[in-house]
């Protein structure tokens, strides 16, 4: 059938029953055993355009007002369906890259943005996992990607809310999208050039604690877990939260109060070779306390890359970039003519990066240019433990 013919077919229809036929023949179009030629592309995107999110006319022309809201969630609803129907992963990512792979379209982004929120409401794993491999498409950092995040933050994050348990789970149902859903949100908090820092709001950091610290092997999940794309699809690479996380657990002590507020968590300790699972307790930390957990659970994590395969999980140049803020306090600290050494903010700062450093470069794990990451570390004020790992990693090189 022709894609004259496909259009044809689809205008006999009314929404939203034009669109659920259009995901079928959207389908015929981009799937198959061969790449799709470029023909097939242009008339997957027309049908997307005119009976998808009907912004488009039959002879191409832009819509005036586009989807009503009742329209936008009856085609949300469509959308889960449709997902959670496709057994074949190449499949479902091909067709919802093709619905949102549209980087500059705020209204398609809206609707991906209700879309997600909804799916971490209703755990949708399908929808995750979807949602995942977009944002590794796009780009963690990109700015479609930090809007989509930010979204599920204020839907999800900033208010005490009663799905912890849902949440908490999505690091087991959904680790591809858990790991890039942290790699985005490391980008928008605790930035160098912020003023005032901005902190992760309480209720995202207790759960990315939770995420990180009780499964070691989440930070990982996008890179060992291919994305499977679409035929003739260009893979974009997997990047891991590392660097984000680091960043967080080594300035928190300059940022964060001692009396900031207590948080209810769950702590469940890793279980380890030989040892019985550990029941899980609750207790209650303040924020400080919950961001040296977090700085426990991604060193684990990133002993877990040991032999996994060549250095790919941490940038030297991202760590290097710590220098740049610890620089600014340090100077900070000599204005007010105080003792750099005697300073515990700071000293706690040089030690969670000293521990930080030898655990990636003992595990492999950090690619780059590891002598300017050494050079840049050993710029910085006096450490005992910093100094020991920086001295010892040059001498090995």
């Amino acid at each position: 059938m022709s894609i004259s013919d496909l259009k044809h077919s689809l205008r006999k229809l009314e929404f939203p029953a034009s669109a659920k036929e259009a995901l079928l023949k959207i389908e015929q179009l981009l799937v198959g055993r061969v790449a799709p030629t470029n023909k097939q592309i242009d008339g997957a995107m027309e049908i997307v355009s005119e009976f998808v999110f009907c912004e488009a006319d039959r002879r191409g022309g832009r819509r005036g007002g586009g989807l009503s809201p009742l329209q936008e969630l009856q085609l949300i609803d469509i959308i889960c369906e449709y997902l959670s129907a496709c057994n074949n992963e190449t499949t479902k990512n091909t067709i919802f890259l093709s619905l949102f792979g549209d980087m500059e379209n705020q209204r398609k982004l809206k609707i991906l943005c209700i879309l997600a929120s909804m799916a971490v409401s209703a755990s949708s794993t399908p929808v995750l996992l979807a949602v995942g491999v977009w944002l590794q498409q796009m780009g963690c950092s990109s700015p479609q990607s930090l809007q989509l995040v930010e979204n599920i933050i204020r839907d999800h994050f900033y208010l005490d809310t009663k799905n912890q348990g849902t949440l908490q789970s999505l690091a087991s149902t959904a680790p591809q999208f858990v790991s890039n859903f942290i790699t985005s949100v490391t980008e928008l908090y605790m930035l160098d050039g912020q003023n005032p820092v901005k902190l992760p709001p309480k209720n995202l950091l207790e759960v990315i604690t939770l995420w990180v610290y009780t499964t070691p092997t989440l930070c990982m999940s996008a890179q060992v877990n291919a994305a499977a794309l679409p035929n003739g699809a260009i893979p974009m690479a997997a990047v891991t939260p590392f660097a984000g996380l680091i960043r967080w657990c080594a300035l928190a002590p300059l940022y964060v109060d001692e009396d900031a507020e207590m948080v209810e968590v769950q702590v469940k300790k890793i279980k380890l070779e030989g040892e019985k699972t550990l029941k899980s307790i609750t207790k209650a930390q303040t924020e400080r306390e919950l961001y040296l957990q977090l700085q426990l659970g991604v060193l684990q994590s990133m002993r877990w890359w040991r032999c996994r395969g060549p250095p790919a999980a941490l940038n030297a140049q991202k760590v290097a970039a710590l220098v740049h803020p610890i620089r600014q306090y340090t100077q900070h600290l000599k204005e007010r003519g105080c003792d750099v050494t005697q300073d515990e903010r700071l000293q706690e700062t040089l030690d969670r990066i000293g521990q930080a450093v030898q655990v990636a470069l003992a595990s492999g794990c950090v690619y780059g240019n590891i002598n300017h990451l050494l050079a840049a570390l050993d710029s910085l004020p006096e450490a005992r433990l910093l100094k020991i790992v920086v001295k010892t990693h040059q001498q090995a090189i």
